[in-house]
């Protein structure tokens, strides 16, 4: 790895984190249905789910409709639709985002200023089709971290494919249709010559969300209290055990971190996806000389085999 690639990770993660926090409310409005959407859609499918349970015996002894499994089908689709409306949107709208951010990254850039969002986010919507094969590819992909055989494989390939989204949304999305194969491809060709750096930009940006996300959560949730005001609110004994030497007051703290980091992680979003766009932008000239140079190499072959053959027929004559 060269010294002007080590300069690069770091000037990247210096702009990226400025431009973030200079439109912190902004980018953080903007993912406010996304994430948030998606919590209120859980909530709803549970609120409903729980009405449904508790008036289903009455409706069995009203109705002998809702004595089938048909009744009960129809009624739970019913009951949990408003919820899950809600979440698909908000997960939607969260993938989108994606792509959205990449696109205003780059005015972003250029004028220092968050405009037209609805226009980026036409951007991904009239790719809409090749988008979602994007995110179902790369969710197969994804499947391959759940193998232990594959995992080292995994996390290399990760690295490679790290650009898909910058590369989909800044090339193929502007082309016609777009190609979501292309976009791992061209992804994979950038980071080939470049695969040490964008490592360490990863590993940074890891490490970071550990220190001032991770840490900090560990340390602050357990000193709240909100564990033992649901136990007291539930009325379940805090030494109670969900398995054996595993206390009911550990397991909730524990799922609350979880929750609580994946949360302020999604909010985050903004913040990986600009840092990974100029990662993007720090790349693609380079790439972009290599295919042409490449152009031109193929080109002066095809021409010394046009002139080879000409001769040939010549003497042929």
């Amino acid at each position: 790895m060269e010294k002007s690639d080590i300069k690069n990770v770091f000037d990247v993660l210096k702009e990226g984190t400025s431009h973030y926090f200079k439109h912190f409310f902004k980018l953080t409005k903007y993912m406010a249905f996304p994430v948030l959407g998606q919590v209120l859609g859980i909530i709803v499918i549970i609120i409903t789910t729980t009405i449904l349970l508790t008036i289903l015996p009455h409706l069995n002894n009203k109705y002998q409709f809702f004595q089938t499994s048909t009744g009960v089908i129809c009624a739970t689709i019913i009951s949990t639709f408003p919820g899950l409306a809600i979440l698909l949107r908000a997960l939607w709208k969260y993938l989108a985002a994606y792509g959205t951010i990449s696109s205003m990254t780059v005015n972003m850039t250029k004028s220092g200023n968050i405009y037209d969002i609805a226009a980026h986010d036409e951007l991904i919507n009239r790719a809409i089709g090749q988008y979602i094969l994007l995110w179902f590819l790369y969710g197969i992909f994804s499947l391959m971290s759940s193998i232990p055989i594959f995992f080292v494989p995994y996390l290399v390939l990760f690295v490679f494919f790290i650009l898909i989204f910058q590369v989909f949304t800044l090339n193929e999305a502007t082309s016609e249709g777009g190609n979501a194969i292309n976009a791992f491809k061209q992804s994979f060709d950038m980071v080939k010559g470049h695969f040490i750096s964008t490592l360490l930009l990863l590993s940074i940006l890891g490490l970071g969300f550990i220190i001032f996300l991770a840490i900090p959560i560990m340390v602050i949730v357990p000193k709240l209290f909100i564990t033992n005001s649901l136990l007291s609110l539930l009325q379940i004994p805090t030494n109670y055990n969900v398995i054996p030497h595993l206390s009911i007051q550990t397991f909730l703290t524990g799922m609350i971190e979880i929750i609580l980091f994946f949360l302020l992680y999604m909010f985050t979003l903004p913040l990986r996806t600009i840092i990974w766009t100029l990662w993007y932008k720090k790349l693609a000239p380079k790439y972009h000389r290599e295919i042409k140079k490449r152009a031109k190499q193929s080109n002066k072959v095809v021409k010394l085999d046009q002139r080879i053959l000409d001769r040939a027929m010549e003497d042929f004559e």
